[in-house]
């Protein structure tokens, strides 16, 4: 659907808009993040409208018309599998989703990945020794079948297994704030073990090749397929939209938007009218009505990127 050389651009950009989120936050951040926390609530809350703005003149010169929305949760669901193939432990699934749906000649498609996100040690490089990093490592490097522990959704003994190769379901986000003072996201595959920084791509890069389709860069969730894998995706994404959180340490006591929506160009797959609009595309405020609920022990969610990408419709 995209030519090369915009899928470059688009890289370029994308890494500068998510470069300087990470560096000042987002409007609603009472202070610059400097943990993971902070830095998954910078990008979903804080780049979205800066891409949507950088993307729109590649997008509309195509015909093409995006949808990006990101959604921050402070938590995440909570699975058990047994660790190491000997006791049953539990880890949160993920600190980030993000999701890349592509509608073209009448077609839906949709690719996606788990991210867990770190904080490098040292400039370059990343430990992941803990006894936390050592099981969220381990379910990412072999994806044994686990349950998850919220009823809300329903899965138990889930198989990433069928279907596609399961290395391209989850991978590591490691942050580095020693760069230059400058924090960069690079993405990392589980295996082999990250440990120092090179050449991997960063996060804003890693988004455009997923748009682009490239192949290690998330893996097939289309809803049609009925694997697991989509329906885990699929139901994340359900209950991340229905409720979400803010986490007050990094936005403070008030009430602020738990999720930013923005579009590069209108009239995109029948959206509906969107309102309270500012420069650069941003939507003021959730794109979705939430349940607001402050009990961080269920989070009942997940922190979203969600890019969505088609020809711009005619009215």
């Amino acid at each position: 659907m995209l030519p090369g050389g915009v899928i470059v651009a688009m890289a370029s950009l994308a890494d500068a808009a998510i470069d300087n989120a990470l560096y000042v936050g987002s409007p609603t951040m009472i202070m610059r993040p400097r943990t993971e926390v902070g830095f998954v609530a910078a990008v979903t809350l804080g780049s979205i409208g800066d891409i949507a703005a950088a993307w729109r003149p590649l997008c509309s010169g195509l015909g093409l018309g995006l949808d990006l929305v990101g959604v921050f949760c402070h938590g995440a669901p909570l699975v058990e599998f047994t660790y190491a193939r000997r006791e049953r432990r539990r880890c949160e699934l993920a600190d980030l989703l993000l999701v890349v749906d592509i509608n073209s000649a009448g077609s839906f498609t949709r690719r996606a990945v788990l991210i867990q996100a770190k904080m490098a040690r040292a400039a370059g490089r990343v430990s992941l020794s803990g006894a936390s990093s050592l099981v969220q490592l381990d379910l990412y490097q072999h994806w044994p079948k686990f349950d998850f522990m919220e009823p809300v959704y329903g899965m138990s003994n889930v198989d990433f297994t069928q279907g596609a190769t399961t290395s391209d379901s989850g991978t590591i986000g490691v942050i580095d704030r020693h760069f230059r003072k400058q924090p960069v996201w690079t993405q990392h595959p589980a295996s082999p073990t990250p440990a120092i920084i090179r050449a991997e791509p960063h996060l804003g890069e890693f988004m455009a090749e997923m748009v682009g389709g490239a192949s290690g860069f998330g893996r097939p969730a289309t809803p049609s397929l009925q694997t697991d894998w989509s329906e885990t995706v699929e139901q994340l994404l359900k209950e991340t939209y229905r409720r979400a959180f803010h986490h007050k340490p990094t936005l403070g006591p008030t009430s602020v938007p738990r999720g930013v929506r923005a579009i590069a160009c209108l009239n995109f797959m029948e959206m509906a009218e969107l309102t309270n609009s500012k420069p650069g595309g941003a939507i003021k405020g959730p794109p979705y009505d939430f349940e607001i609920r402050e009990d961080d022990r269920l989070p009942g969610g997940i922190s979203v990127v969600h890019i969505g990408i088609g020809p711009i419709q005619d009215d």
